[in-house]
């Protein structure tokens, strides 16, 4: 199985990559932090540079793609930017952009070009990067939700544009994961230690999902076992959801 995975250098996405890997599959791991050229890191996992917003790069990760290990059985969209803290009323209008830019387009660019790749063989699985925020406002946090938001639409929307080809689509929700992006979100008389707890209080289970839980949610909507789950959004928070 050949897998590509973006954001590949975040806690997330290492996360991910690893687990993949762990189950045997080749893995071309993507972060727009990776040199140009590709990098192997053992057997199992190559690394290389790509910015989800230039369509470009996506065209030729693809080509790289089948040029190493064939088109690719499943993508993760998983590369993401969050700026926490600002105002609804202060937010920039370049910043709101650019969080659509990560966010949005480089989920939809992932899927177009994905979709192109996997239809001639008739299968392929995508999963979509959401959020707990892509469902429950947070004011302070309005591009990362909108530009969320809009993930769920365009899995859905892909999931039926992909389905007569045999192709899934399908995004998890992360709730609160503690993460150097999540660390980011600290208040001025805020520790490590007291965001978490704070966040925590929020979860039915009580207690934060890990980068190890999102990766397992994610080998769980890629396998072969979930053939007939398509267009779904799978919340991974431990309980924090609206209404509960």
């Amino acid at each position: 199985m050949t897998v590509i995975v973006t954001g590949a250098a975040g806690g997330l996405g290492s996360a991910i990559v690893e687990a993949f890997a762990a189950e045997g599959a080749r893995v071309l791991a993507t972060d727009i932090s990776y040199p140009d050229a590709s990098e192997a890191d053992g057997e199992s996992i190559v690394r290389r540079r790509l910015d989800v917003t230039d369509e470009h790069d996506w065209i030729a990760l693809m080509d790289a793609c089948e040029e190493e290990f064939g088109a690719p059985d499943v993508l993760v969209n998983n590369a993401g930017i969050y700026r926490p803290n600002i105002a609804f009323e202060d937010m920039p209008i370049d910043l709101w952009r650019r969080h659509f830019a990560v966010n949005s387009d480089g989920t939809f660019l992932g899927c177009k070009h994905a979709i192109r790749r996997m239809k001639p063989r008739g299968r392929g699985a995508i999963v979509n990067m959401g959020s707990g925020m892509s469902i429950k406002s947070n004011p302070s946090g309005a591009a990362y939700c909108g530009s969320k938001a809009a993930v769920l639409m365009t899995t859905r929307t892909a999931a039926g544009a992909a389905g007569p080809y045999g192709i899934r689509v399908n995004a998890v929700l992360p709730g609160a994961v503690p993460t150097a992006m999540l660390m980011g979100n600290k208040l001025e008389d805020d520790t490590d230690a007291s965001l978490v707890a704070r966040l925590e209080a929020h979860s039915a289970l009580g207690r934060l999902a890990t980068a190890e839980d999102i990766a397992r949610g994610v080998l769980f909507l890629a396998a072969p076992e979930s053939a007939a789950i398509t267009g779904v959004y799978l919340p991974i928070d431990g309980g924090n959801m609206p209404g509960a």
